[in-house]
Formats: structure tokens, C-alpha cells, sequence
């Protein structure tokens, strides 16, 4: 019960796959001779929350929502026109899927680097050792709370002593 509450709580849902018809469409309406991979948009699993490459950041800032083809393709078009870079390499992200590159990675191929310290630090895409620490921290501050009530109630005292009473001060000699 408490942690059906503590989900509640969080807004917790059930991961929700990429848009499957988003990469036709990228092809679709760019011209281009190849889906591109999920990995172009989604960092790791292709569920709610990874599409936080640069590129997928950049459609995100231009009004791309889940299951929205239209939001796509505005997005796209609001990227050609300002020649969006997400790279920083000096070519736009569209003129980059013409060619057949990746415009996630600068030429040559060299990932970004990625914060290692600072506001930015962290895992990516909601992935690896840290991720998901809110949640788990309150499920632990949930199921601690619960074991101080079950410890209380089993030895007849309050969970939590009032401050300032007579059992809650030291007396010194």
C-alpha cells in the first residue's frame, strides 16, 4: 500500500516506447534513402524521458511531442529554417541526415562531451547509477517511516518524541 501511495505520489507511470512512425516520417519528409535509428532522438531504451540527445533536445525545444506527427514535422521544418546545429560542428542538423550523418556527433565522428561536474553532471537519459534517485529515496524515506511506526506501536510509545519533553532531554550531572 505505502508504495502504490509513494508512486502515486511521484506520478509514476509505465515507460512509454519512441513514436514508431517518427523515423518514416524523418524520411518522409527530408528525402532521405534511410530510417534513422532511434539512438538519432533516444539515449539508451527508447522509453518516455531518453529522447535527450542534442538532436532529439532540439526537436523538444521546437514543439515535438509524443505521438504528434505533425509537432514532428514543424519541428523539423523550424530546424531547417534556422539551420539549428546541435553539434556545434557548422553544418545544420538537417543538412547532416541529408548526407547521412549524425547530427549528435561533431565531424569526424566525437561524441560530446558530456558534464562530468556542475548543474549538467549526472546520468544521461535517465540511465545508469544515480538515475531514479528521487523516487528511490522516498520509497526509503516511506518504508523507514513505516518501520519506526510498526517498532512504536509494538513497544506502546509514540513513533516521534515531542522536543523539549522531560524523555527527550539529557540531564547533566
Amino acid at each position: 500500500m505505502a508504495l502504490a501511495l509513494a508512486a502515486l505520489l511521484l506520478g509514476v507511470a509505465a515507460p512509454a516506447g519512441a513514436t514508431s512512425t517518427f523515423p518514416a516520417r524523418i524520411v518522409a519528409e527530408l528525402d532521405l534513402r534511410a530510417e534513422p535509428a532511434c539512438s538519432l532522438c533516444h539515449e539508451g531504451a527508447t522509453a518516455r524521458g531518453t529522447v535527450t540527445t542534442p538532436f532529439g533536445t532540439s526537436l523538444r525545444e521546437r514543439g515535438l511531442l509524443a505521438y504528434d506527427e505533425q509537432s514532428l514535422v514543424n519541428a523539423l521544418m523550424a530546424l531547417e529554417g534556422e539551420g539549428t546545429d546541435s553539434d556545434g560542428d557548422g553544418v545544420g542538423d538537417i543538412e547532416e541526415l541529408r548526407q547521412g550523418a549524425d547530427p549528435n556527433l561533431v565531424e569526424g565522428g566525437e561524441a560530446l562531451i558530456v558534464p562530468e561536474y556542475g548543474c549538467s553532471a549526472g546520468p544521461r537519459g535517465g540511465r545508469g547509477p544515480g538515475a531514479g534517485s528521487s523516487a528511490g529515496a522516498v520509497l526509503a524515506l516511506a518504508a523507514l517511516a513505516r518501520r519506526l511506526a510498526s517498532n512504536s506501536a509494538r513497544h506502546g510509545r509514540p513513533a516521534v518524541r515531542p522536543r523539549g519533553s522531560a524523555s527527550s532531554r539529557r540531564t547533566r550531572a
